[in-house]
């Protein structure tokens, strides 16, 4: 779940950059822009939490293991 989460949130990183590239090349609306560029957020904000989450819980509990 760990490594599928850093990839989605990775590629989604990789996808906010893409329309500011193609708006400026003429290939996109500016309005088609901020859609992508908001639902690629929304995606990265997710995808990290649970990338970070996980890996938070991890470290919570080995230190809860070598404490006993």
């Amino acid at each position: 779940m760990r490594k599928i989460a850093q990839l989605v949130a990775l590629l989604s990183l990789i996808l906010l950059i893409g329309p500011s590239i193609l708006f400026l090349a003429g290939r996109m609306t500016h309005n088609t822009v901020k859609t992508v560029m908001f639902v690629a957020t929304v995606i990265w904000f997710i995808a990290a939490s649970l990338w970070l989450w996980h890996n938070n819980n991890n470290n919570s509990n080995n230190a809860s293991d070598s404490a006993s």
